[in-house]
Order: C-alpha cells, then structure tokens, then sequence
C-alpha cells in the first residue's frame, strides 16, 4: 500500500508547524523522519494517520483520500505508537496487547481465534511471552516500550507509523527494539515510517530518510548519500565527523556545537 502527502500545511498560533510538505512512503520499505526539535516531525507522523487532522493538503492510501476512508477501516491497515501513551494501573500485558484487535472486531463479537492468534504472535515477536499477567506498569522501561510495541503488531497492519520509539531506553533497549522493527519489516513486508532523533540509527535501519527543517523537507533519499557529516552539520548547526566501526559500517559522530 502506498502512503502519500500531499502540499501539506499545518498552521498553530499562526506559526507554520509543516508548509507544503509532499513525500512518498514506497510499501514495504523503512522511513526514518528526522530533524532538529520542533521541526515538525510528530505533526507530519499524526497527519499521516489522521490523528491530526488540522491540516490543508491531501493524504492518499493508494490514491484515495485517506479522510475517505472510515476510521475503523483506516486502523485495520495502519497503526501508530505515538509518544504519548497511558493505560491503567491494573492493565496487563495481555490486555494491552489485546486493545490492538479492537480494529478488527465486530460490534457485538468477542475475541476470535484470529484474535487470539494475533495477540500470541504479537507477544512472540516482542519476546513478552512470558510477561503475559504482568501489570504494564511492573514493567522496566524496555520491557514497558516492547509491550506497547505489541499492541501495535497485533493490529496487524500493513503501515507502522512509530514516534521516537527509543526514546528514554537506554543503549541495549534501543538496540532491541530497532531489531524488533527490523525483524517485523523483514517478515511481514510491514510499511515502516519512524521518527528518529539517532542519526546513526536512520542510517543503518532504514531503506529511505526525509529530513524535515525548518517546517518542510530539506532533503530526502537514501540515508548513506543523504545523512553526511557534511548535511548534518547544516541541518543540527553542529561540527561531526564521520569514522567505520568493525562491521564497516560508517558511523556520524557529533563534535560540538556551532
């Protein structure tokens, strides 16, 4: 399924958040967002699903009108992590994994055996399994990040939009969930639009990069050529240098600041 913006403008307090942003998400491939703080990074990821819908412009799934689509048929090929989230203090793993399959219920059903099938599959992916009865909020923050993770993987979705979904974990947990992402990218052909605040990140987990500043797209295409020291220095108004770690990967490192 192909994902596209339109000429998209989003206006707050008369301040311009996204003006005339246009891109193309190809299916199956991985996205990495990236830009400096208030760039309009989570605006686009919320307009793209319309989670916000305070915009001019036009976002097709397939070339139709994304706000022709009814909400429940929208969910049941698009999923978003967004970065705000809470549930209640009792909610277990399960059931929050569970939430995901709301989606694809009938008004009066209970849960299917495909149900059940998604909800097992999601926690197997995520290697929660175990976790299953544990309160989400028992949870450390890896463990708590993977589980909400899942309730979006057991929606099934054939477009994964995620908001910084490493923030606040630490290396290890970081690397985990890109692994995680990677793995249901690989497996499922899932659709992956993901807002990153790791550069180093973008360039070795994803297949194409935007990188917003300024409230528009300031360039865009494959992250190696697009994600140089060089542009990097431009867009974060930083120094980096760039050197290759033992796998040959070439890794960007900050210096200082302008």
């Amino acid at each position: 399924m192909n994902l596209a913006a339109e000429n998209i403008f989003v206006t707050l307090g008369g301040k311009a958040i996204l003006r005339g942003v246009s891109c193309e998400f190809a299916s199956g491939k991985r996205t990495a967002i990236i830009g400096p703080n208030g760039a309009g990074k989570s605006t686009l990821l919320k307009v793209l699903c319309l989670l916000n819908e305070n915009f001019s412009g036009r976002v097709t799934l397939d070339g139709k009108d994304l706000r022709s689509i009814g909400r429940k048929n929208l969910a049941q090929v698009m999923a978003i992590l967004p970065q705000e989230r809470d549930a209640p203090h009792d909610t277990t793993v399960r059931q929050l994994v569970a939430f995901g399959r709301f989606p694809h219920r009938k008004f009066f059903g209970g849960p299917t055996a495909e149900d059940d099938a998604a909800i097992q599959n999601a926690l197997e992916l995520t290697a929660l399994t175990d976790f299953a009865n544990r309160q989400v909020a028992s949870l450390s923050g890896g463990e708590r990040q993977r589980a909400w993770l899942a309730m979006t993987l057991a929606q099934r979705p054939k477009i994964l939009l995620l908001d910084e979904p490493t923030t606040y974990l630490d290396i290890a947990h970081q690397l985990e969930v890109m692994d995680i992402i990677a793995d249901v990218n690989k497996k499922f052909a899932t659709t992956i639009i993901m807002v990153l605040h790791d550069v180093n990140h973008a360039r070795l987990y994803s297949d194409a990069v935007l990188i917003i500043k300024g409230a528009t797209i300031c360039a865009a295409g494959d992250p190696i050529k697009i994600l140089t020291a060089q542009r990097l220095g431009k867009v974060f108004n930083v120094e980096a240098d760039t050197f290759t770690n033992s796998r040959g990967d070439e890794i960007i490192f900050p210096l200082n600041k302008k």
